[in-house]
Parts: C-alpha cells; sequence; structure tokens
C-alpha cells in the first residue's frame, strides 16, 4: 500500500498579500463609506441594478438638489449589493458645497436599465428617468473631508435556489408572478 502526503494548506489563501499589506501601511486618510438604500428596492428584493446613469446628484437637508457630474453617452453601470463586496468609489462627491446630505439622485437614460432580484428573475427598468437612493446616517461635506467616498449599496442579497430555478420551472412550473419594482407605480 502506497502513502500519500497530503498538505490541506496550499489551497488556503494568504491573509497577508501585498494588497493587504499596500492598504494597511497605506495613508491613514481613509474615504468616507456611505451606504446607500431604496425602499422600493429593499421591498421587491432587488440583489442588482444596471443603469445607464446620465446625471448624478445630491440632495441637501433642505431638499436642494446638487448636480455633481453629467456622464454624456454613459454605458451602463451595474450596482450590486453589499454582500458582494463591490462599491463605486468617487472623488465627485467632495465637490459639493458645505452641509449635510440626505440622499443620491441618479437620472437615467431611457435604455440599457435592468433590475435582478434576489432569486435571479431579470426585469427592464427604462420607464423609471430617476431613482433615489437614501444615505444612512447622512453624509456632512466639510473641509478636511477624505479624498474620496466609497458608496455601497443596500441590497438584498441572491437566493442560492436561484441556479436551480430553470430546473424547476421546466418539472414545476412557473407560479403566479410577484409584482416587480419596474411595473409598480412611482418612485
Amino acid at each position: 500500500m502506497k502513502k500519500n502526503m497530503f498538505y490541506p494548506t496550499i489551497w488556503s489563501t494568504a491573509p497577508y498579500t501585498p494588497n493587504v499589506l499596500a492598504d494597511w501601511y497605506g495613508s491613514e486618510n481613509k474615504g468616507a463609506e456611505l451606504i446607500l438604500s431604496n425602499e422600493a428596492a429593499t421591498a421587491y428584493h432587488v440583489s442588482e441594478m444596471t443603469l445607464n446613469i446620465t446625471r448624478f446628484s445630491a440632495i441637501d437637508e433642505q431638499g436642494k438638489e446638487h448636480f455633481i457630474i453629467d456622464f454624456p453617452g454613459q454605458n451602463p453601470v451595474t450596482f450590486k449589493g453589499i454582500a458582494s463586496g463591490n462599491f463605486i468609489r468617487s472623488k465627485s462627491v467632495l465637490s459639493l458645497p458645505k452641509g449635510k446630505y440626505t440622499a443620491f439622485r441618479f437620472y437615467m437614460a431611457q435604455w440599457g436599465n435592468k433590475f435582478i432580484y434576489q432569486d435571479g428573475m431579470e426585469e427592464s427598468a427604462n420607464t423609471f428617468n430617476r431613482l433615489d437612493f437614501n444615505i444612512e446616517d447622512g453624509f456632512v461635506v466639510e473641509e478636511n473631508n477624505a479624498p474620496e467616498v466609497k458608496l455601497w449599496f443596500d441590497f438584498a442579497p441572491y437566493q442560492w435556489k436561484r441556479h436551480f430555478k430553470p430546473l424547476t420551472d421546466l418539472f414545476i412550473g412557473s407560479k403566479s408572478q410577484k409584482p416587480r419594482l419596474a411595473n409598480s407605480f412611482g418612485n
């Protein structure tokens, strides 16, 4: 009988990779991290959005809108939830005037927009012209702010059984559809 050596650590990940160390010993001035949520997206269990953004603005405490940046000819941008580990960095947010901001508004073109729900179903969202995302605990712009802002989106995580949906639909058949966000009224 032949004896085989087994080394389980060769498949483990190294906790101190160069990227981790670079961030660890990097500058002390880390960027601000904002968690954005949309009530309708939370209610309808949206896990991912692909939006063709044309303009981006912030709304302050008084309800005034401050435009941050325009995106002429922009390709669709994908927003994923916190559970995916994806975020969006922006240095343009810090160009806002001093004050406290409660929401971000994304204006969208009439093509290339879609929502993906936690069960994996995709739906066109070209009927919306804008989406508002509330900033958790608000955001204050001051003189000595961080050099950049990380935008995290609070979406529902994907269900693991979404991978088996085509197979179950084949044998069981699709049940009645739940109301979805893109076919609902308003924003």
